[in-house]
């Protein structure tokens, strides 16, 4: 049995002293199921998940904050295609992309803002650094760069957005995972991931700006409930350092610990076709300041697996017996 003992934090932007929504923080949002183990050699999988997300509710430290003359809410819709293959039986490449067809956030009695277009993309190497098949145990390490590529310092009716606001994070960011996951029974199998991220300094049109040092970790109980139906439950917790700005100046309203809990059904179909269904629950909420807290996330994954040793083995075989 794997035991894996975390303290973990997530950014929320403010800009001054005003609020802004979880669901619409910088950058893409993360992918419950998206950690995985390395693959094995000459396998691709490509998948592609919607997220829609919303939060309403503010909170000062861990209790929600009633006593605001205004009030806000925030939703996403958001699509993200991962590719990963595995280049050796050590090696996997995997990259995402992400795209938003909006990020808004409405404000009683005033226009809503909305942010829209491609995130933030990424490219990873995950190493298998161990692998028993026969115990079921698998430990992959990885590796990974995040780059802006979309748009940054977005004005809409030349109005600047916030950057909660912006489809991208406008930061480039190092990563750091470790996977571990373990059979304990025939059906049942446990799995968790650390992974760590630093942001390097804004310096654009529009801002001047830090986020704060994250890390993000999880702990998941897999079962398969018949041959083709499997069902996951997740406990992970973000957390992120505040955020800084000009003269070092540190963001107060910014950071928070938040823990979720995660279930999810995943049905296989023909042909290594995947389907899965989550949704993201926060169940223990903490923010710097006051901030608006996150609501729920519900998502969507369809994932193909293509295994060309498989196929070729196929063709082999059929050409020797024809």
């Amino acid at each position: 049995m794997i035991r894996i003992t975390i303290l973990l934090f997530c950014i929320l932007i403010s800009l001054g002293n005003r609020v802004f929504a979880q669901c619409c923080a910088s950058g893409n949002p993360f992918i419950s199921d998206a950690e995985q183990p390395a693959l094995q050699s000459k396998v691709l999988t490509a998948a592609l998940t919607y997220r829609y997300s919303h939060s309403e509710q503010y909170y000062h430290d861990d209790s929600p904050y009633h006593d605001l003359n205004f009030s806000q809410s925030a939703n996403v819709n958001y699509t993200e295609l991962q590719l990963a293959y595995g280049v050796t039986k050590w090696l996997t490449v995997m990259g995402d992309l992400g795209y938003f067809f909006n990020k808004t956030l409405h404000t009683e009695g005033q226009d809503p803002m909305r942010g829209y277009g491609l995130g933030d993309a990424a490219l990873y190497l995950k190493f298998n650094l161990y692998s028993n098949a026969k115990a079921r145990f698998t430990i992959s390490p990885s590796i990974g760069m995040k780059f802006p590529i979309g748009v940054f310092d977005q004005e809409v009716d030349n109005v600047k957005l916030p950057i909660s606001v912006q489809p991208s994070s406008g930061s480039y960011k190092c990563l750091g995972t470790i996977f571990i996951s373990k059979g304990i029974a025939k059906k049942m199998a446990l799995a968790g991931f650390v992974s760590y991220e630093y942001a390097q300094l804004i310096e654009s049109e529009n801002y001047y700006y830090q986020y704060g040092q994250q890390w993000i970790g999880a702990i998941y109980f897999n079962y398969k409930i018949i041959k083709n139906l499997s069902l996951d439950l997740q406990i992970r917790n973000e957390y992120r350092a505040k955020a800084t700005r000009e003269n070092n100046e540190i963001v107060e309203s910014s950071g928070y610990n938040v823990t979720y809990f995660t279930p999810q059904l995943t049905y296989a179909f023909k042909y290594n076709w995947f389907l899965s269904a989550f949704g993201d629950i926060p169940i223990y909420k903490y923010y710097n300041g006051i901030q608006m807290s996150f609501g729920y996330a519900l998502s969507l994954r369809l994932t193909k697996k293509i295994d060309f040793i498989t196929i070729q083995a196929r063709k082999q075989a059929s050409k020797t017996s024809n």
